[in-house]
């Protein structure tokens, strides 16, 4: 399932207003604006509302969301409004024919596949009726909603991507709890996992494509930290992530690497976990290509941009970065503008003439970011 667009609204009447319009969507993505502009908060939007569908959180705060969403030409379209913390309206459209609606105190009506026909149902306030009545048989519709939201993925480039945290295996299976890859801090379990159900084809699909944006590595795996002394009793010897860089002799463990190869390593890691294990809708990735050099980070990007082309992923980053708006074309682009609290995005799909012009200008694409002519006829006084 495809998002095709998303418009959300907080604390609406108050001056904590924040908006974001005109997001919509294609298969790739890049959100580019200045700070404090709206790009991660657009990103952290559409994760908050894959928690919420997933039933991983509970609604908090006051919010209305209007999301559409393409399932194979079939239309989609979502509300969710609620204050307090309880549900005021939900509403699920699919190609015209209403679905799901429940307003206040959770009543409200859902369509019965047995019956053909819809019936009446009360939800708890604080609960979201498209997840508290889940039911493959009698609601299948509801499937493709929760579907969606398990396997969105938010990758926050410009942290530490799991850096920081060893792994203690224990040695009964049936006692680790499961892999939740939505984590991503559990990138060390991610790639055991992955090479124990994949085995060299998942390493080596790593490999390359580290290998392809400049770092070369002979081996990846997984070892005892050698530059770490516990002071604490574990029950098993705790583990770290190791590459052997094809120019060095010795093996350089997560914790002696630099910042910027690890962010790339556990980045492919937990894609190719992602692709390999299922097949996720969409992913998201903040402030891409932080602490990489101006080469590796355009050979990322443009290394992403050509696994979405292949597959069903949806691809969203966010940057600021003027290489990788220089490597990315415009066609990719979400320009956002803040006013006040208000962001606004441009884009080919609702200024297709405006991208069409500057194309004429001859001037390169970070320029149609800093020259501010993405907002030419959209000035807003």
């Amino acid at each position: 399932m495809f998002l095709k667009s998303i418009e959300y609204t907080q604390y609406e009447g108050t001056p904590k207003l924040w908006k974001l319009e005109g997001c919509t969507l294609g298969n790739i993505n890049l959100i580019v604006g200045k700070n404090a502009t709206g790009k991660s908060k657009t990103l952290s939007i559409i994760n908050s509302l894959a928690s919420l569908l997933s039933g991983e959180r509970a609604i908090f705060i006051t919010g209305n969301y209007k999301v559409k969403f393409d399932n194979k030409g079939q239309k989609i379209n979502y509300y969710l409004h609620y204050e307090n913390s309880s549900v005021v309206k939900e509403e699920l459209i699919i190609d015209s024919e209403k679905k799901l609606t429940r307003g206040k105190e959770g009543i409200g009506e859902i369509y019965y596949a047995e019956k053909k026909d819809t019936i009446n149902f009360q939800t708890p306030p604080r609960e979201l009726a498209s997840v508290a009545r889940r039911d493959t048989i009698q609601h299948p519709f509801l499937e493709d909603l929760y579907n969606w939201s398990r396997c969105v993925r938010y990758y926050r480039f410009g942290t530490q991507l799991g850096k920081e945290h060893l792994a203690v295996f224990i040695k009964n299976k049936a006692e680790q709890p499961s892999l939740n890859p939505r984590d991503t801090d559990l990138v060390i379990a991610m790639f055991r996992e992955g090479r124990e159900k994949y085995s060299e084809e998942f390493t080596n699909a790593i490999m390359n494509d580290m290998n392809s944006i400049g770092y070369s590595l002979d081996e990846i795996g997984i070892n005892a930290p050698e530059s770490l002394i516990l002071q604490a009793e574990l029950p098993t010897e705790p583990v770290v992530l190791y590459v052997k860089e094809t120019d060095l002799d010795c093996k350089t463990d997560q914790l002696d690497m630099s910042q910027g190869m690890f962010r790339a390593l556990s980045l492919m890691i937990q894609i190719h976990y992602s692709l390999f294990t299922s097949t996720p809708s969409c992913i998201l990735i903040d402030d891409i290509g932080e602490g990489l050099d101006f080469e590796r980070s355009s050979a990322l990007v443009k290394l992403l941009i050509e696994r979405a082309k292949n597959s069903s992923v949806q691809l969203i980053m966010a940057t600021n970065d003027r290489f990788i708006m220089n490597s990315v074309p415009l066609e990719y682009w979400l320009v956002v503008q803040r006013i006040g609290g208000k962001s606004k995005i441009y884009n080919r799909r609702n200024s297709p003439q405006l991208f069409k012009d500057f194309e004429l200008t001859g001037l390169n694409n970070f320029d149609f970011f800093s020259s501010g002519y993405y907002l030419k006829g959209n000035r807003q006084n």
